[in-house]
């Protein structure tokens, strides 16, 4: 489960004229607004050029944002191992199976910076260039902590639709450490605790999706009912370092989602995604138990072994899907409140006779959240939030 407690700051510079402007963020993404006067151009002719002048230029819109979090299982260990990475064995020590893992739970302090330009972009339509740099520091777990970078490049098109490209990337991150060999010392046929060989698990992540999003009516006064469809897809890999590369995985995205406005600030989402993920088939070191399979796996003349060392080839692949929707609630003019559930589910694909982790497998999970975002000030929004999976 993860707690999260965050303030937002943005700050709207007008790049045709010479007015700054302050605004509230009000949502993710956040698409700068213009403060406009009420007298009439016949009032004051210099108001209309003065307008026109925003209208036509481009205003950049930069934000800073600190979130902090509390996870209470970080590396995501069943509740009678969570204890052990604290507090490890000898034997446990020796592998290397909880290096650079210090505790189970963490507090995680995230500090963000980006910077929204909006103009004037194709066809005379309006474009949104959104660069960010991200930087997740862990309390106790500081081998995790990590940078993160991230452009989203938005134009709005015909029928007031809008096109969206997003590209994100996570250099280097710290997952936990996976078994990468085992060496029988003893040459009992068993592989021991202390027999086992653990590396540190550290992947590359990168993500390219492109949406659209189409509206099929707007919400007004006389009618606070809108909808839209959106739909995308893309392309994520993740690279691990060696010698963990069996567990690389890419390959195509895709997800469609309905947004609808139930009233003036009422509003709900729902969507479905799926991944269809690929991993190389490689060597990989499993510690079976003989018996299970009546055969001798680690060729000592018995099929009594229990932790055999066997090499086999491991399959990793897998496909996925998740449906969810996300109620948000205006509860007042700075306060907005939101509730998701989303429901996942993965099929792994292996084949391969000894991939005892992989064939057949079926994961699930359910996760709820809730988030509350009250503006504080002008330019300061704070935001406290949970999920649980």
């Amino acid at each position: 489960m993860r707690a999260h407690l965050s303030c937002v700051w943005q700050l709207t510079v007008g790049l045709a004229s010479s007015t700054t402007l302050v605004n509230v963020v009000l949502a993710q993404g956040p698409v700068p607004q213009t403060v406009q006067t009420q007298q009439s151009s016949a009032q004051n002719p210099k108001v209309k050029i003065a307008k026109r002048a925003v209208a036509r230029g481009w205003r950049a819109s930069p934000s800073f944002q600190v979130d902090a979090e509390y996870d209470n299982n970080v590396f995501l260990f069943a509740p009678t191992r969570k204890d052990n990475i604290a507090a490890p064995s000898t034997a446990e020590v020796i592998s290397g199976r909880y290096s650079d893992m210090n505790q189970a739970t963490d507090v995680l302090t995230t500090v963000s910076a980006g910077l929204t330009v909006k103009g004037p972009g194709l066809m005379g339509k309006s474009s949104v260039i959104s660069p960010e740099v991200s930087y997740e520091l862990y309390t106790q777990n500081t081998r995790r902590s990590n940078l993160r970078l991230g452009l989203s490049l938005q134009q709005e098109a015909w029928a007031n639709g809008r096109f969206r490209l997003q590209g994100s990337l996570r250099p280097r991150y710290f997952a936990r450490n996976y078994l990468a060999d085992a060496i029988d010392l003893d040459a009992s046929g068993s592989i021991t605790d202390d027999e086992r060989v653990y590396a540190r698990g550290e992947y590359r992540e990168g993500e390219l999706v492109a949406d659209y999003r189409l509206p099929f009516s707007k919400s007004t006064r006389k009618r606070p009912f809108g909808a839209a469809l959106q739909i995308g897809g893309g392309f994520y890999n993740r690279s691990y370092d060696a010698p963990l590369e069996g567990r690389n995985l890419r390959g195509p995205t895709a997800g469609a989602k309905l947004l609808f406005d139930l009233g003036r600030r009422v509003a709900l989402d729902v969507g479905y995604d799926y991944s269809s993920l690929a991993a190389r088939v490689t060597d990989q070191v499993l510690l079976l138990d003989e018996p299970d399979f009546g055969q001798d796996l680690n060729g000592n003349g018995t099929t009594s072994d229990l932790g055999a060392r066997v090499l086999t080839p491991v399959d990793r692949s897998r496909k996925e899907h998740s449906i969810g929707a996300t109620l948000r609630l205006g509860a007042s003019k700075k306060a907005d409140l939101s509730v998701g559930y989303e429901y996942r589910w993965r099929r792994y694909t292996s084949a391969e006779t000894l991939d005892v982790t992989n064939r057949g497998r079926r994961d699930s999970r359910n996760q709820l959240s809730a988030d509350l975002r009250v503006g504080l000030t002008k330019d300061l929004r704070a935001r406290l939030g949970g999920v649980h999976s």
